[in-house]
C-alpha cells in the first residue's frame, strides 16, 4: 500500500480520467455520462453489520476474491464536528497506517493506494469509515465504471457510469435493499450539455 495527499490523489485521478471517467470538483468527485446514476445504502446499525459492509463494499463488483486488482480509498472527511470522539478513530487508522510505514497523519495524507494482495487490509481501512462516519470514496480498480462513496450524513452508495454498471450492481446489492437517490444523482451525476453549433 502507498499513501498519497489529497493533491495526488487529484492528480492521479485527473491522469486516469480516460479510464476512470471520474471528474472532481475539488474533494467532490462525479460522472458527467448521462447515464450515470446512484444507489443509496442504508448506514451499519450494529458492529457485526460494519464489518460485513465493509467486506462488501471492498469486493463491490466482483465475485471472488482472485479478482481484486486493488483499489484507492480517499478519505476526504474525518473531521465531523466531535474531537473528543474522532480521536480515537484518528489513533485508530494511523497505527494501522504505521504497520506500512506511513506516519503522516490522516490529515496530510488522506489517500489510499492497495495492492492487489491487500483486499482484507481495505476492508479493514473501511471500517473506521462506518464507525465515525467518515466522507470517503472507494475507488475499485477492477471496473472502471463506479464509485462508493460512505457520507458523514450516515448513508453509504454506489455511483455507476453506465447503465449496465447500475443494474449489475443493484442486483448485486439487492439483500441490502438499495434505493435511488436523487440527492446522490444531483450530487454525484453532472451530465455535459451538448455544446451548441454555431
Amino acid at each position: 500500500m502507498w499513501f498519497a495527499t489529497e493533491t495526488e490523489v487529484l492528480e492521479w485521478l485527473a491522469r486516469n480520467e480516460w479510464n476512470y471517467g471520474i471528474r472532481a470538483d475539488g474533494v467532490a468527485l462525479y460522472y458527467t455520462e448521462p447515464e450515470a446514476d446512484c444507489l443509496e445504502l442504508k448506514f451499519p446499525e450494529t458492529p457485526l453489520r460494519v464489518t460485513h459492509l465493509a467486506r462488501i463494499a471492498s469486493m463491490l463488483g466482483i465475485s471472488d476474491e482472485s479478482l481484486f486488482y486493488g483499489a484507492v480509498l480517499w478519505i476526504t472527511l474525518s473531521q465531523i464536528g466531535s474531537p473528543q470522539l474522532e480521536k480515537s478513530g484518528w489513533k485508530l487508522i494511523e497505527k494501522m497506517r504505521q504497520g506500512f510505514g506511513e506516519n503522516r497523519s490522516l490529515q496530510v495524507a488522506s489517500g489510499h493506494f492497495f495492492r492487489d494482495d491487500e483486499l482484507d487490509d481495505l476492508a479493514a481501512f473501511l471500517v473506521p469509515c462506518f464507525v465515525y462516519a467518515w466522507d470517503a470514496y472507494l475507488i475499485p480498480n477492477a471496473r472502471n465504471d463506479f464509485v462508493a462513496y460512505l457520507s458523514h450524513n450516515q448513508y453509504w452508495g454506489v455511483v455507476a457510469r453506465t447503465k449496465e454498471a447500475y443494474e449489475g450492481l443493484a442486483i448485486e446489492l439487492k439483500e441490502l435493499n438499495p434505493k435511488e437517490s436523487q440527492g446522490m444523482r444531483e450530487r454525484f451525476c453532472r451530465p455535459q450539455k451538448p455544446t451548441p453549433k454555431t
